[in-house]
């Protein structure tokens, strides 16, 4: 469990880490729907893809030239800036970025990056170091933990539970996508197994009882994404495109609303 530091009277600034170290759970999907939310109401926010230059938030958000193509050199205040936080050579990026002053900076983690931000400062052996250097600047860190129906999803919760403690606002995020029930996501919610032993559900139990929240975020119809995809387009400016159906285009609408409902609620920690 991390060390607990002082608390600060009055946050003002936030830093946001899209979390879960299990890959393909949507975590850039959430990422691209609150970058779109933040882009729309014109929020002074830097956007950054810790994977590298190949992640789909960099993709789909990123500044282009006039032939499309992704510019190389991306400001964080109006397109993606990016890095590898797996690489030695970049990973320092991740702190060092905090320094432009932005009142709320959102990364979109690479999968198992936990392992990757204890070695920053702290060369593994927790984060105490870093959580330091994110207070120095001013910020406090939220977490926004996708959560999808797999028990490796759950685990990630629990182990930046047990990095970071109450040193972070851990948001959980139900990624609907993935079941619409709670039975959907036996692991997170809890279930009973053929003897009725009760199993899983902790990791949520000890979220809470942290502080911490839950949002549910809107399945998208998995044609509407493909396009989306296929375009590189941002959420809401493929409301417009060609490609979209008059039943593509109200779907879309209806994620949007949802999406942004969801992220409004806990508007208070995402500096919305």
């Amino acid at each position: 469990m991390a060390t607990k530091t002082a608390a600060q009277p009055s946050v003002k600034k936030r830093l946001i880490f899209i979390v879960n170290n299990k890959g393909g759970v949507g975590k850039s999907v959430i990422a691209r729907a609150l970058a779109d939310l933040y882009r729309h109401e014109k929020k002074p926010v830097a956007i950054y893809d810790a994977d590298g230059g190949t992640g789909t938030l960099l993709i789909s958000y990123g500044m282009r030239d006039g032939n499309k193509a992704l510019l190389k050199e991306q400001d964080a205040l109006t397109g993606v800036a990016y890095f590898d936080v797996r690489s030695d050579s970049q990973r320092s990026q991740l702190l060092d970025n905090i320094e432009n002053g932005a009142d709320t900076i959102l990364v979109d983690m690479a999968g198992g990056s936990l392992t990757e931000i204890t070695r920053i400062v702290d060369d593994g052996d927790g984060v105490s170091g870093f959580l330091s250097a994110v207070e120095s600047q001013g910020y406090r860190l939220t977490l926004l933990h996708a959560i999808s129906n797999v028990q490796a999803a759950t685990q990630s919760v629990r182990d930046y539970l047990n990095v970071f403690g109450d040193n972070a606002d851990h948001i959980a995020v139900v990624n609907k996508a993935w079941g619409t029930k709670d039975e959907d996501f036996p692991f997170w919610y809890g279930f009973e197994d053929s003897n009725g032993v009760k199993k899983g559900g902790k990791a949520r139990s000890d979220l809470e009882a942290m502080g911490g929240r839950e949002i549910h975020f809107p399945a998208l119809h998995p044609g509407i994404f493909a396009k989306l995809d296929a375009a590189n387009l941002p959420f809401r400016q493929a409301v417009d495109s060609s490609d979209m159906t008059l039943t593509d285009r109200t779907r879309l609408n209806k994620f949007i609303e949802n999406a942004d409902a969801a992220f409004k609620s806990v508007g208070d920690k995402l500096g919305l």
